[in-house]
């Protein structure tokens, strides 16, 4: 008995040794591409710089030197986002909870009035930090460094994966979801009544509500590694 599941981005090599191990299959490609998009900085210095995401870390360095940012505490939603950030020279803040509303922990105590913030999302990203930040009296310039689109290259292969059917369904984002939808029609969606999805976190489980699917469970840890720990645990679970 084998326990085979999709999930939409790649994986590391790490992942895929405690997998094998544990007896799963498992197909991984990302079903949204990125692209960079125009910007200019408005401000000289900030007080804060905040990354949502390793995409916005490529794109804005891309562009600007990291100088830039020495002097600024920078903050980053998630590991992958900190490790790309670290690659740079830089000592991330991490929020315990990687969404916007782990970053509003992260201030809530934290006087901020008139405190500079520069926040580097996509094109699409949630506005509810931002929000936050406006309410609190902070000064915040926004920066879209990028906007996500769906992958079209990997139609025809998502399709052939999804005949073999899943039993888990995993996705990274709401827009990596909505661009299975897209990508697999009638397929991807008798797929999702069939297997059991598994959302990176709360933001994406209510994306996936939303269009009317069940979620099955949320992994403890938004994250890549939370998603493969709770698939070995249902692995194990179906081996028993």
């Amino acid at each position: 008995m084998s326990v085979r599941f999709f999930v939409s981005s790649f994986l590391k090599e790490e992942y895929k040794e405690g997998l094998r191990s544990g007896g799963v299959e498992w197909v991984d490609f990302p079903l949204i591409k990125t692209e960079k998009l125009p910007f200019s900085l408005e401000g000289e210095s900030w007080d804060y710089a905040v990354f949502s995401s390793k995409n916005g870390v490529r794109h804005f360095f891309s562009s600007v030197s990291p100088n830039v940012l020495r002097d600024v505490t920078v903050v980053a939603v998630g590991r992958s986002t900190a490790e790309a950030l670290k690659r740079l020279g830089f000592s991330p803040l991490i929020p315990d909870n990687f969404s916007g509303e782990g970053l509003i922990k992260l201030f809530e105590k934290i006087d901020i009035k008139e405190k500079k913030f520069l926040v580097v999302k996509p094109k699409e990203g949630r506005k509810i930090f931002v929000q936050f930040l406006k309410e609190k009296e902070a000064i915040v310039e926004e920066i879209a460094a990028y906007r996500t689109v769906v992958n079209t290259e990997v139609s025809e292969l998502l399709r052939k994966e999804l005949k073999e059917g899943f039993d888990f369904l995993s996705f990274t984002s709401p827009s990596n979801f909505k661009a299975f939808l897209s990508l697999g029609g009638e397929l991807a969606e008798e797929t999702l009544r069939k297997a059991k999805v598994i959302p990176i976190g709360h933001v994406t489980a209510d994306a996936i509500k939303k269009l009317g699917f069940d979620v099955y469970k949320v992994p403890d840890e938004y994250t890549l590694n939370g998603i493969v720990k709770l698939i070995m645990e249902e692995a194990s679970n179906a081996y028993r």
